[in-house]
């Protein structure tokens, strides 16, 4: 059993320096200690991230060891094994890059006589014979990227839905992408009932679902997982850490290029084309105080308005 108490919670940390986080997060994980056999649990987006914080937290503490800095994915999967059992889990995606490559193989030499594949088509039928090796690579790195990102996108052609959903409700798929979703489904067709239950989106569903209802866990998650530097993140990562937050002790340190809230302020130009006296103010120098604060977030930093836009909605 644990000896050292880590409250389950989720703490967020800002700074717009990577050395103060870094100090921060170190310090705390110093002060509020796991048990000399537990590894501390680091997820960065990038392996030139890992070594870097590797040698801040070593810095620090002296050592670095103990410590799994990894990216997400990986984590993501193994934490998948944890809750629901390794019985149930396999140790690989049967739709990771590298098997979704080789099924990719199979059967793209198939689909050339279908008129959906129409826009692919032509690629393959070069002379190189390593056209299919690298069109099927290509693809299995997108398929990765809907698999993290767009689950709902690959739900929704599963289903039979040629559409693409948006915030704004769903649009209709292209013509000329249409068989992004027929190649979709017929990469589902290969699979037998269980891998389909193993797939990276169906997972996720049964693991949150899972965590939230309060059930008994097949094997005990990470007590503390710490995640550094990530100025964005898929929307399954921040699900599932918002759900072990019940379980376990989630530290988020966040690049935050400003020390005040930002999530409400706009793009500019449109908010600038209609209140040209924001310009003028700046030249005469005059103070914002009398702006009325419900239209403060049109007064922004206009690199932050411009440029920031992932980060303000990520950070709100």
């Amino acid at each position: 059993m644990p000896t050292s108490v880590i409250a389950p919670g989720f703490i967020a940390l800002h700074s717009h320096r990577s050395e103060r986080l870094a100090d921060t997060l170190t310090g705390w994980l110093q002060a509020h200690p796991l048990d000399p056999l537990e590894s501390e649990v680091v997820l960065v987006q990038s392996n030139g991230m890992a070594e870097w914080i590797k040698m801040a937290l070593a810095k620090q503490g002296g050592v670095c060891a103990a410590t799994r800095v990894e990216l997400p994915s990986r984590f993501l999967w193994r934490t998948y094994r944890q809750v629901l059992g390794v019985q149930n889990v396999p140790s690989d995606s049967p739709l990771d890059k590298l098997p979704m490559t080789w099924r990719l193989m199979a059967l793209l030499p198939s689909c050339l006589s279908d008129p959906v594949f129409a826009p692919v088509a032509g690629f393959l039928r070069g002379d190189e014979p390593d056209r299919l090796l690298q069109l099927a690579s290509r693809l299995a790195d997108l398929y990765d990227q809907y698999q993290i990102y767009r689950p709902d996108w690959l739900q929704d052609w599963a289903d039979g839905r040629d559409v693409l959903r948006q915030a704004t409700g769903q649009a209709v798929l292209a013509a000329d992408q249409h068989w992004q979703a027929e190649l979709w489904r017929r990469v589902l067709a290969t699979l037998d009932a269980a891998q389909r239950q193993a797939t990276r989106p169906a997972l996720h569903a049964r693991v949150l679902a899972h965590l939230q209802s309060g059930q008994a866990l097949a094997s005990p998650v990470a007590r503390r997982v710490s995640v550094f530097g990530m100025s964005h993140m898929p929307a399954q990562l921040l699900e599932m850490l918002a759900a072990l937050a019940a379980h376990s002790q989630v530290l988020l340190a966040v690049p935050n290029p400003c020390q005040f809230h930002w999530g409400d302020i706009i793009d500019g130009r449109e908010a600038l084309q209609n209140q040209r006296h924001y310009q003028r103010q700046s030249d005469k120098r005059s103070p914002l105080s009398g702006v009325n604060l419900a239209e403060m977030h049109l007064h922004a930093p206009t690199l932050l308005a411009a440029w920031g836009r992932q980060g303000r909605d990520f950070i709100r």
